[in-house]
């Protein structure tokens, strides 16, 4: 079988992540070459994963040997390489969000689909082992029918100055860590009926208008009730939480724990005494980022060597950019916000 040829583009620490992933799946796939504007630090990550060190990524897209496109760039960049990507005829694995508009999302799943290329979002969420198996759980009715799920993503990674973070052009934790978990809370209970959100700068003291704590509820179609708090202002080890409860059972999972997930049930045949903890492979951060990352890309090398659709779409994606550009929106209107395909 001939092994896929990658392109990375955006060195930061994702795309590092990725280089690295790809590095583990070597039977299948090959980093041929690396892009950043920064030539210092793209020469020598490049001798690390014998590939080619190069700064502009149009001449990544024009490279025959390679079939993967691999963007890691600020989310305001997607859009624009993924689309030329598709042009060219590459398979595109992109970061999250998809995007930070949802014409630049329709733009770059259209891209795709008339190019007849792949088109994921690396969210690895949905690879995180834990993860998985709280939705087998649910989809299974192990809690009965679940009414009330809670996502937190809690971090002290506050941008540092001059970053692209603290550009307006980023928006804030929101977007930046909600996506993770209003992508997880869709995928788990499904599509979301309406969102009412805060979000403020309340403790960053950078130059910056972008928000770094927020606080959204969500109500989904099938009446649940969901809340997700997100912060990148605290002072602690990352607290990123899920706790999904049912008329029959609860899930609590949090990826600092070793195992990562509890549950107890009262549903006939599957009772429990108390709390259960089952094993499944995890390491507390940042242990679990090598875990979904290598597991992320590995999939996404598989659906292009079996012609599958990727667990996570371009439509995904956008659904999840959706939920966070609507949660601005009650922001800044104070009200809720009904979500429209």
């Amino acid at each position: 079988m001939r092994k896929l040829g990658v392109g990375v583009i955006g060195l930061g620490s994702a795309g590092l992540l990725h280089a690295e992933s790809y590095n583990a799946i070597r039977d299948k796939a090959r980093v041929v070459a690396l892009c950043d504007k920064d030539k210092g630090c793209v020469e020598s990550n490049a001798l690390i994963y014998g590939s080619d060190a190069i700064t502009s990524y149009h001449d990544v897209l024009r490279r025959k040997d390679i079939d993967i496109i691999d963007i890691c760039l600020p989310h305001h960049l997607h859009a624009k390489a993924a689309i030329e990507a598709a042009e060219a005829g590459k398979h595109v694995l992109v970061e999250k969000p998809i995007a930070t508009t949802l014409k630049d999302a329709d733009d770059m799943i259209n891209a795709a689909k008339k190019a007849g290329v792949k088109l994921m979002v690396a969210e690895n969420h949905a690879f995180i082992p834990a993860h998985m198996l709280a939705k087998e759980m649910v989809d299974k009715g192990r809690l009965g029918r679940v009414f009330l799920a809670k996502a937190y993503e809690i971090v002290g990674d506050v941008p540092v100055e001059h970053s692209w973070k603290t550009s307006s052009a980023a928006l804030g934790t929101l977007l930046d860590m909600g996506v993770h978990r209003f992508f997880v809370l869709r995928w788990i209970m499904g599509d979301v009926k309406s969102v009412f959100a805060f979000a403020e700068k309340l403790a960053c003291e950078l130059e910056t208008d972008n928000d770094d704590t927020a606080v959204i509820a969500l109500k989904f179609k099938n009446g649940a009730l969901g809340e997700v708090d997100l912060t990148c202002c605290a002072i602690s080890e990352p607290t990123n939480r899920l706790e999904l409860y049912g008329t029959k059972g609860t899930i609590i999972e949090d990826h600092m724990w070793e195992p990562p997930l509890m549950y107890c049930s009262q549903q006939p045949d599957f009772e429990t005494e108390g709390w259960v903890k089952p094993e499944v492979e995890h390491a507390p951060f940042p242990g679990y980022y090598e875990i979904s990352f290598r597991n992320e890309v590995e999939h996404f090398v598989d659906c292009v060597i079996h012609d599958k659709q990727p667990k996570v779409s371009g439509e995904d994606g956008r659904a999840a950019l959706q939920i966070a550009l609507l949660a601005y929106k009650s922001v800044k209107t104070g009200k809720v916000v009904t979500v429209n395909k």
